[in-house]
């Protein structure tokens, strides 16, 4: 219980705070409108979060990735410009060398890379070892190793926050799936330019980011080893996510605005749908396997009962595959040769259905099908985070 004292002391000093944080906001979100245009407003909160998050990062155990996603001429370039201003420690690596590349890392503790033009980032390129840097620097524990003078070892971490400007998206699905995807279009709409005129203005926003960060550093820490978990945001993508969420979590808390939380959450959710699906396009039994469990969740008719077991009913089942996946062609064979490659068929029955066919009620023979269900629900989640054959 706080004494008189300690609560005189909270009703003083939080409110301050709390108009400190709102004028760091408002400044942050007014910059990023002012110099970058997107479809999305929801895309603004995300820039802003990701460059707090940069003064910050280091309490995390993981951090996500930003990715600026858009063809030529999209503006991604003015974005990289802004957010080098605004971010702590900013390294641009566009075209670096190996060699400078590992100094930066060495001289530069966790500095915000930010990579441009990232479309031909692979193994077999002069740009693998910065697959490399990438690929493990997501977490505290990221290093790579390279071979120093006199054939001694030399290991570099690599955790810190990384922006990633790209036209055709990454190949490499593991370093995907680390990313945050703002994605960007052409626009008509003229923008101020940036001069050294707004070097002023930056500078403050960076200390106004840093004040805050050095403020909140504890319950930014204290939150995130208590973070409860988000429905529906499991696994990989919790681990991606939960720095974000929980600064957003505490900005929400101080100005009393829970859609800032909110609108991070949704964000999330619709970016993890929408990856699952890109996924599977093209992969026909992960097609059918995540389609098949959104039907046994929600049918459009009940399930028939018989012997203690659910059928449903397979031409039902094939119709909504077909539909939903715009497969003209799909046949319920090959349906079922995918469940039963997968043993997802328990059991298959043909009883007389009732139907109506050219308005008249018909007695109709259907083939039905009982699946292990428990098994169908864990291949599914296999398939769409990017599992089996995906």
């Amino acid at each position: 219980m706080l004494d008189r004292n300690d609560l005189i002391t909270e009703l003083i000093y939080l409110p301050r705070v709390s108009r400190r944080t709102e004028e760091m906001v408002r400044m942050l979100l007014g910059l990023f409108g002012r110099f970058v245009h997107f479809d999305q407003i929801s895309f603004y909160l995300i820039l802003a979060l990701y460059a707090i998050l940069t003064y910050l990062y280091d309490i995390f155990y993981s951090i996500p990735y930003l990715q600026i996603l858009g063809p030529y001429g999209s503006g991604k370039s003015r974005v990289s410009d802004v957010l080098e201003k605004l971010c702590s420690n900013p390294s641009s690596s566009g075209d670096i060398s190996d060699a400078a590349l590992f100094r930066t890392i060495a001289e530069k503790k966790g500095p915000t890379m930010i990579v441009d033009e990232a479309d031909d980032l692979g193994g077999g390129t002069r740009r693998g070892i910065l697959l490399r840097v990438l690929k493990t620097g997501y977490r505290q524990n990221g290093s790579v190793t390279r071979c120093g003078r006199g054939g001694t070892i030399e290991r570099f971490p690599t955790f810190g926050p990384k922006i990633i400007l790209n036209e055709k998206g990454i190949a490499d699905r593991a370093l995907a799936s680390r990313c945050i995807v703002v994605h960007m279009e052409r626009s008509t709409r003229r923008f101020e330019q940036l001069s050294l005129s707004d070097d002023g203005e930056f500078k403050e926003m960076r200390e106004r980011i840093r004040l805050f960060a050095d403020d909140f550093r504890d319950v930014v820490s204290d939150r995130y080893a208590s973070f409860p978990g988000i429905d529906g945001i499991i696994g990989r993508d919790e681990e991606v996510w939960r720095s974000m969420i929980v600064i957003a979590d505490l900005l929400s808390a101080l100005l009393d605005t829970p859609s800032i939380r909110e609108n991070v959450i949704r964000f999330a959710t619709r970016m993890i749908l929408q990856r699952e699906k890109t996924q599977l396009i093209g992969n026909t039994p992960g097609q059918i396997l995540q389609s098949t469990q959104a039907y046994v969740e929600d049918p459009p008719a009940p399930p028939i009962e018989i012997e203690g077991l659910r059928f449903f009913v397979g031409e039902s089942l094939c119709k909504s595959i077909r539909d939903g996946w715009s497969i003209p062609n799909l046949k319920l064979d090959a349906v079922s040769r995918v469940l039963n490659h997968f043993g997802i068929i328990k059991e298959v029955r043909r009883p007389h259905l009732k139907m109506k066919i050219k308005g008249h009620e018909v007695e109709v023979q259907r083939s039905c099908y009982a699946l292990d269900e428990e098994r169908l629900l864990k291949l599914a989640s296999q398939y769409g985070k990017g599992g089996k054959n995906s």
